[in-house]
């Protein structure tokens, strides 16, 4: 598929490298609108499916995320309407097909934002067990470039959405930062590994790009639409995140509320191979073994 510049991405004035990752860690969240403008755009890197939502910081109540993507007919915004778009990809000589794009029997890369992470083993034996027929061998040479490739593409439609919906001038002059989560139990090595192949899809590079993880993006949202009265200091709950290929749990603590919510991690996070994808292909076993191979 053709690559496309960048509209805009602020630039950092020195490199940065990710932060050690510790046992203990606070995560903030604010309302309202932000003295400077720019365009947040928040990336679920996700290990079978991904999506993307974006707000501009003088408004930032409206966050819009993205339901419309290409697939093999149309490169525009009247493609396949859906919340998230599959983490896949498949490559026809130089160029790709990614998402929805690639036909339904098709063989395409699966799974490989794990490869980003030698301590996620990906052929777990619920894996190894249960495969997938539409995942291609593992046969490419360089993770971080597949990774690059499909951040790129996600980069290049949020950007032809932000044409349709914001005014050129405004967009011209507005900066772009992006937001890109990672599973919770990621080594420091496979943040700096994805921050890398995000500034290489051209989703801009040092402080105007964050890379944070699931769970505290999952905590931020489920307490922001609660009702701050039932929000007390000191109080401590477990936050599971059950994606389509990772489950992670990790417990924080209310450690303030005003004038900025406030999160301390209470003990280490912890994740498994044992998404609701797996959960699927076991089902499907079982019901092929009751049922026989016509259902």
């Amino acid at each position: 598929m053709p690559k496309e510049k960048p509209i805009k991405a602020t630039k950092a004035t020195e490199n940065q490298k990710p932060k050690p990752r510790r046992k203990r860690r606070e995560t903030k969240t604010t309302t309202g609108a932000q003295p400077d403008r720019k365009i947040l755009v928040a990336v679920d890197f996700g290990t079978t499916f991904s999506g993307i939502a974006w707000a501009q910081t003088r408004n930032l109540d409206i966050q819009i995320p993205i339901a419309q993507w290409p697939d093999a007919t149309s490169e525009n915004l009247e493609g396949v309407s859906s919340d998230k778009v599959p983490t896949e990809i498949v490559y026809e000589g130089e160029n790709y097909k990614w998402g929805f794009q690639i036909p339904e029997s098709a063989q395409r890369q699966k799974w490989f934002k794990l490869d980003l992470d030698p301590s996620q083993v990906r052929d777990s034996p619920l894996i190894s067990k249960y495969h997938d027929p539409l995942a291609a061998p593992t046969s490419y040479d360089s993770v971080e470039k597949l990774i690059k490739d499909y951040l790129t593409a996600l980069r290049e439609h949020t950007e032809r959405v932000l044409r349709y919906k914001v005014a050129e001038s405004a967009l011209l002059s507005t900066p772009i930062e992006y937001i890109i989560t990672v599973p919770a139990v990621w080594s420091d090595m496979a943040q700096s590994k994805t921050r890398a192949c995000a500034e290489a899809a051209g989703m801009g590079a040092g402080a105007a790009l964050h890379i944070i993880s699931e769970p505290e993006a999952a905590a931020v949202y489920a307490l922001s639409v609660m009702d701050p009265h039932d929000l007390k200091i000191g109080d401590t709950f477990v936050l599971c995140d059950a994606g389509g290929g990772t489950v992670d749990l990790i417990t924080y603590t209310i450690s303030a509320i005003r004038p900025i919510l406030k999160l301390t991690e209470a003990s280490p996070g912890n994740g498994s191979l044992c998404g609701g994808s797996i959960l699927n292909r076991v089902f499907a076993a079982l019901m092929e073994e009751k049922l026989g191979h016509e259902v």
